[in-house]
This record gives C-alpha cells, sequence and structure tokens, in this order.
C-alpha cells in the first residue's frame, strides 16, 4: 500500500498558455519535494485515429473508486488523473512500454520502488503511485502543470536542467495530449456532477 506521507500546503497560482493559446491560472497546493526522475520520454508513442476513444466510453469509468480515492488523497484534480491514464495506458493495468514503464500510470520500476507501490500490476496500487508522483512533482514546480506534466513524461531533472519544458522528441505532444482530455474529462465529471478534487481555473482575457 502507498503511504500518504505527501501533503499539500498552501496555494500556488500559476499560469500557463494551452494548445488552442488560452491562458489559465491554476491554482495547486505547493510544497518543497525534490525527488528526482529518470526520462521516460521513449515511451510515449502519440496514438493514430483508430486507437482514440470518445471520452464518455465505459472506460472512463473503470477503476472510479481508486482514481476517485487516489486523487482526493493527494488532492490532485480527478479530471487530470483520469486524463494521464488514458494517455499513458489507455487505461490497460497490464501495459508494459519498450522501455519498462508499467501499469495503468506506467511507472518505471525505480520510480514504483521509491513510491512504495509494491504490485505495479495492480490496479489500486498503480494508481495511487502515479498520483503520489504527480503530488510531489506539483510541489517541486509550484503547480505549474505544464512542468508537472512534463516532469512526468521526462523526468523532473530534465525540466530543472532546461529551465521548462525539455525540447525532447514527444514532450509538448505528451502534454498537450493529457491537457486536451483532463479538459474533457473536467466538462464530462461536472455535466454528471461528479467534480471530484479539481484545480481552480480561471480564463484569462
Amino acid at each position: 500500500m502507498v503511504s500518504a506521507d505527501v501533503r499539500a500546503g498552501s496555494p500556488t497560482y500559476t499560469r500557463y498558455t494551452d494548445a488552442d493559446g488560452v491562458i489559465h491560472t491554476i491554482a495547486v497546493a505547493g510544497g518543497g519535494a525534490s525527488w528526482e526522475t529518470s526520462g521516460r520520454r521513449q515511451r510515449y508513442e502519440p496514438a493514430g485515429e483508430a486507437d482514440v476513444y470518445p471520452l464518455d466510453d465505459e472506460r472512463m469509468r473503470r477503476y472510479q473508486r481508486h482514481i476517485r480515492g487516489a486523487a482526493q488523497l493527494y488532492q490532485l484534480p480527478e479530471a487530470l488523473l483520469r486524463a494521464l491514464i488514458h494517455t499513458e495506458s489507455r487505461f490497460r493495468p497490464q501495459a508494459v512500454s519498450g522501455a519498462g514503464a508499467i501499469g495503468l500510470t506506467q511507472l518505471m520500476p525505480a520510480t514504483a520502488r521509491f513510491l512504495g507501490v509494491q504490485r505495479p500490476f495492480d490496479p489500486r496500487q498503480n494508481i495511487y503511485g502515479g498520483a503520489r508522483f504527480l503530488r510531489l512533482l506539483a510541489n517541486r514546480f509550484n503547480g505549474d502543470l505544464v512542468l508537472v506534466l512534463a516532469a512526468y513524461f521526462a523526468g523532473a531533472g530534465a525540466v530543472q536542467k532546461h529551465g521548462g519544458v525539455p525540447s525532447y522528441p514527444g514532450v509538448r505532444a505528451y502534454v498537450r495530449a493529457v491537457l486536451r482530455r483532463y479538459y474533457g474529462y473536467e466538462r464530462l465529471l461536472q455535466s454528471a456532477g461528479e467534480g471530484g478534487t479539481r484545480m481552480t481555473r480561471q480564463i484569462v482575457e
């Protein structure tokens, strides 16, 4: 079982521009994590049109209890965690990448061990581990969602070294893919009255 020793601090507000050029202001609780991660960019392959399914597909409801519980525990948007799982594994708990990333949130073995995930193919452990990893990155990068996702993909050290999103192949496409699905899942959850814990977002004109 993943321990719950990652805590969110006082909110930190940050701005970023999404793939459509819209400026957003978001609030994510900040902290001071210093966990270094190894790059995992080799494992991401943007899906072709044949591999993309609607966000309201039955897959959206898979592992709902675990996703909601992990999002609440680590004070993350439920829609963001769903978007990450969708992008990483297409909700396939037995997924293994060519680089060795494992399970729903595609944790590398060393990362899984650090997070206390003893059975990375177990959906609950993998989801809680991925959520804890997102919280550590949110703490480290002061809630900047773009940097958090870039670090999840390419490694926190790479983001730190480049002072922003690394220019590695696939990083920007990955960030855009997760953000696009995040907003899509957020709309679906809001329309269903199942908002969970979401980031406060304000569109700045």
